[in-house]
């Protein structure tokens, strides 16, 4: 997935240097190997459609007041989120994807500190 930039010159060559620096990153690497990983799981896909069915019911019963059924439709769906909340795999994956904002986050910080001082310095 690659985006036009709106940047030229030799800020759009730095800015690619630093894109592909982040690419080759064991965060961001590590992020998209457990990312892929998660898709390709089998079993996570059938929680999260058993999930998606169970949402549907849960809203069904509430529709046609069935408090009984909704009830425990509702405790069933909690079960089958806390499965997905304690899978490894979805552990893994938030922590990655954790991991990798906060990667993103200070490497943004710093550039944001650098203009501001190129700013701060045109100013005086």
């Amino acid at each position: 997935m690659t985006q036009e930039l709106p940047i030229e010159g030799p800020t759009e060559v730095e800015l690619n240097s630093l894109i592909e620096i982040l690419k080759k990153n064991e965060v961001i690497t590590r992020y998209q190997e457990v990312k892929e990983n998660i898709k390709e799981n089998r079993a996570l896909e059938q929680l999260i459609e058993a999930i998606k069915s169970k949402q549907k019911e849960a809203a069904a019963f509430e529709h046609y007041a069935k408090p009984a059924a909704a009830e425990k439709t509702a405790a069933e769906l909690a079960d089958l989120n806390k499965q997905l909340k304690d899978s490894i795999a979805v552990q893994q994956y938030r922590e990655a994807l954790w991991d990798a904002n906060e990667l993103l986050e200070n490497v943004i910080g710093i550039i944001q500190r650098g203009i501001d001082d190129a700013v701060e310095k045109d100013e005086v």
